[in-house]
């Protein structure tokens, strides 16, 4: 992967600040891994009834060395109980979820959040100036953020098999009084209550889901092989090398064979994943009512984040609207228990094979690492994706960067032994502070070249997520009045030029016959060109409005028009980027979960540019000063349609525009073209069922 181009620019923040040194962790594949007193090593997940809750042979669990209940089985548990079918919630106009205000209406419950302890590992200090500060996850030294530690003292109420007794005495009104004038409760609305509570304790939870079509074993294995050969997230944190389907819980079974079933080729698979989809969602939190501790396992947040990435692409809307919820649930579970810290160092087992007691020891540490970034990653997507404020705060995360990806998918121990000893720049764990840091820190520049497509990836998103907190900064009622003038369009620049440096022409990369390298361009290409819209004022604030209104909105259009006059050279960037996003999936798609996001989004940004976008010149306007230009062409640096394309975004001019479908870009008809191109692509991608959601809504502009 070539090197990104450095920028001298930087943001008005922490950019300049000097950290004290650089701190990093090398791993010597010969010598132990020790224990450190103040980092207790976690417990292994306690005996179940059930395949084990353990599905590689070291897996974490964060259970207080004093639990003595076990956990129940997955499986046969009773139907709990529910007052009434939840409605799907509305959401702001603002919000890009509406969409799935179409799907069909199912049931859906609310979640417990469990708080939790564990031990972490020390930090690194940075100096700190007038214009920034350290986060407060700084200070904890030794463990995460407790923020229970207020109850420490108090015991858990438990589950109450009756209701206890109030007070043996009779309560006297004549001797009590009354401090409020209000209507008092007779016997019939004391019946009422009793009856609501015996009702919904009575009442089956859910809807009963019939297992008499559950798949055959051949058939889950075929699910679960599809999985492994379809699902390829930037970072992986699922290790396939040490999975083993025997062993595995029956939940993350559910999880990766709803997501496997989306790539067979037999019918029914959408209904069939969604049903195993939601059985998975059953099963979970029944378990964790339960066995609350089952939510501090590795298998809870590796289950939940498989079903939540499924849950936003499905067209399903109990699950959309769920998972919605369980964003904030891993969040705040994974603060709570430390997951967002390099995990504390354990004591590799000295008995028999060493070279196989430290990669699993390796393994066990890297897999930790590895679902934090997923959990962060979840969150952060939703910024570009949904137009939502990520609920994870980025000086909340103290992990390290994730290794290697070849060492994380060796086969074997001594295989992974050997590319560990090639050099020790596999070997060094990359601190994401300093990593962002660098970005703008030309003192930090060169020791941070990004040559790991992962770290690439982790960046670039968090970049976009800065830049849609600068985006929510300027809606805010103080952004223009304060005394001071924030320089929050200079922020913006900075962001998307620095996002833009880290572009690699897919022309490229597809020359090099990488696959692996060719997929984490192309979503980083996609990310980079998304943000570039969120940059664009507040566009992604009323398009979403206008798309819901079918276009008939009188007061966002008028928005829409102000905004094409206000700025158009920024109209003309939106336009080049949205036709980038299309072509991107046009040319290279891989059945990524969140592809359909991305096209439609950019599709409805043309659709508006193009009517914003002035005529086109007539044929007895034109002559040989008027140019044609593709924009949705794969260029690269140094190219003569790059520079054409630099010098229309800046200058405009007697240029016509076009890309494939649209031959030209601001005639009468073009806009629509532009909606028939971009359903045409989302028919195309039939693996996710959220791209049949987007095109019912822009049929309506067809």
């Amino acid at each position: 992967m070539s090197t990104p181009r450095n920028h001298s620019s930087g943001l008005v923040s922490d950019s300049h600040i000097q950290p004290q040194s650089i701190s990093a962790t090398y791993a010597d594949p010969s010598s132990n891994y020790e224990e450190t007193p103040e980092m207790p090593v976690l417990q292994d997940a306690p005996y179940v009834t059930s395949p084990s809750l353990v599905y590689a042979s070291d897996t974490q669990n964060h259970l207080p060395n004093n639990c003595s209940q076990s956990l129940s089985s997955f499986a046969g548990f009773p139907p709990e109980d529910i007052l009434k079918d939840d409605s799907f919630a509305p959401y702001d106009d603002t919000n890009f979820d509406w969409f799935m205000q179409a799907a069909p209406e199912t049931q859906n419950l609310g979640f417990f959040e469990m708080p939790f302890d564990s031990a972490n590992s020390n930090l690194f200090p940075h100096k700190v100036t007038q214009n920034a500060q350290n986060p407060a996850a700084m200070y904890h030294e030794s463990e995460p953020a407790k923020e229970n530690w207020l109850l420490n003292g108090t015991a858990s109420a438990g589950c109450p098999s009756a209701i206890p007794q109030l007070s043996v005495i009779r309560v006297n009104p004549s001797q009590t009084g009354f401090y409020c004038q209000l209507e008092r409760l007779t016997e019939s609305d004391r019946a009422r209550v009793q009856q609501s509570i015996r009702l919904a304790l009575e009442r089956p939870l859910w809807t009963p889901i019939s297992l008499e079509n559950f798949p055959s074993k051949e058939t889950l294995d075929h699910c679960v092989d599809l999985f492994f050969a379809n699902w390829n997230p930037i970072v992986s944190f699922i290790h396939r090398p040490t999975f083993n389907p025997t062993t595995a819980p029956e939940v993350l079974l559910i999880s990766m064979a709803c997501i496997g079933a989306r790539f067979t080729k037999f019918s029914g698979a959408p209904g069939f994943s969604s049903a195993l989809a939601e059985l998975g969602r059953r099963l979970l939190i029944a378990t964790v009512e339960r066995s609350p501790e089952v939510a501090r396992t590795e298998t809870y947040f590796t289950s939940q984040l498989l079903l939540g990435v499924y849950g936003y692409c499905s067209a399903d809307k109990t699950l959309f609207t769920y998972i919605d919820s369980l964003r904030g649930i891993l969040v705040r579970n994974g603060k709570l228990i430390g997951l967002f810290r390099d995990p504390p160092t354990r004591v590799s087992d000295s008995s028999g094979n060493k070279t196989e007691s430290q990669w699993m020891t390796w393994v066990a540490a890297e897999r930790w690492r590895r679902i934090g970034w997923a959990v962060y990653e979840f969150d952060a997507s939703v910024s570009f994706l949904h137009n939502q404020r990520p609920l994870f705060s980025t000086g909340d995360m103290m992990l390290s960067l994730p290794s290697d990806a070849s060492c994380w998918d060796a086969p074997s121990a001594h295989s992974w032994m050997a590319l560990r000893s090639q050099g020790s720049a596999d070997n060094v764990l990359t601190h994401f502070r300093l990593a962002v840091r660098s970005t703008f820190d030309t003192s930090l520049s060169e020791d941070f070249q990004f040559n790991d497509g992962q770290h690439l990836h982790l960046i670039v998103l968090t970049l976009a997520r800065f830049l849609w907190s600068i985006k929510e900064l300027q809606a805010s009622p103080l952004q223009d009045v304060v005394p001071e003038q924030w320089p929050f369009l200079a922020h913006k620049s900075n962001l998307l030029d620095k996002l833009d440096s880290y572009l690699t022409p897919l022309s490229i990369a597809r020359m090099s016959g990488n696959d692996q390298e060719l997929r984490q361009a192309v979503a980083r290409a996609l990310m980079i060109h998304i943000s570039h819209l969120y940059g664009a004022n507040d566009l992604m604030d009323w398009l979403p409005g206008l798309l819901r209104s079918a276009g008939k909105s009188e007061m966002i259009k008028e928005r829409m028009k102000t905004w094409g006059k206000e700025d158009p050279v920024r109209l003309r960037r939106v336009i080049y980027h949205s036709a980038q996003i299309i072509a991107i999936s046009r040319d290279f798609p891989f059945n990524a979960p969140y592809e359909p996001f991305f096209v439609f989004h950019a599709g409805a940004a043309l659709w508006c540019a193009a009517q914003l976008l002035g005529e086109a010149p007539t044929d007895s306007e034109s002559d040989n000063s008027v140019n044609l230009l593709f924009l949705d062409r794969h260029i690269t640096d140094g190219d003569v349609d790059y520079f054409k394309v630099l010098k229309w975004i800046r200058e405009g001019g007697s240029v016509v525009i076009g890309l494939h479908g649209v031959p030209i870009l601001g005639a009468q008809s073009s806009h629509v073209q532009v909606m028939e191109e971009t359903v045409r692509i989302l028919r195309n991608m039939r693996v996710w069922a959220l791209s049949g959601a987007f095109i019912d809504v822009l049929r309506r502009f067809i």
